[in-house]
Formats: C-alpha cells, sequence, structure tokens
C-alpha cells in the first residue's frame, strides 16, 4: 500500500486532553518537526512533564496514556481514602 506524502488538513491542529478532575491538560502540538507532549497542572498551567515524539500517532497515544494515568491515580488516592477510614471505625 502507497502511502501519500501529503499531509492531512488537521495534521498541525493542537489536540488537548482534560482529566476527569480537571487538574491536569495534556496538550499535543507540533514543535520543531517533532511533536511535543506537555502535561499542565491546572489552574496554573504549570509544566509537570514535556516529551518529543517524531510521528503524531506516537504523541496523541503518549497523551492518552498520561490521561489514563493521572485518572487512575484520582481513583486510586480516593480508594486508599475509603479503606482508611473503614479501618478507623474498627
Amino acid at each position: 500500500m502507497a502511502i501519500s506524502g501529503r499531509r492531512r488538513f488537521d495534521d498541525d491542529k493542537v489536540v488537548k486532553y482534560e482529566t476527569a478532575e480537571k487538574d491536569f491538560e495534556v496538550e499535543v502540538s507540533r514543535t520543531l518537526n517533532k511533536w511535543c507532549v506537555t502535561v499542565y497542572q491546572m489552574p496554573d498551567k504549570a509544566i509537570v512533564v514535556q516529551d518529543f515524539y517524531p510521528e503524531r500517532w506516537k504523541a496523541l497515544a503518549r497523551a492518552q496514556d498520561f490521561i489514563r494515568l493521572l485518572n487512575q491515580r484520582k481513583k486510586k488516592e480516593e480508594e486508599g481514602l475509603a479503606g482508611s477510614r473503614d479501618d478507623d471505625d474498627y
């Protein structure tokens, strides 16, 4: 299968993802011939981590991984707090 050298119209579009709690934002953007994945801590948009990938699909996959991990972190914290409350009842 031949791959066209033409890029799609939305290839340069910035993609943003937010965690369920809206305390982190992950952004994928084109920077200096590479794709940049940046994780911001909200509300002041402090950069937590930034990484670069040669291909857009890799950057998008990593951004989704970050969102999934950040959302799991929040759930585990809640489960841990609920578990410690149960221990205090006895």
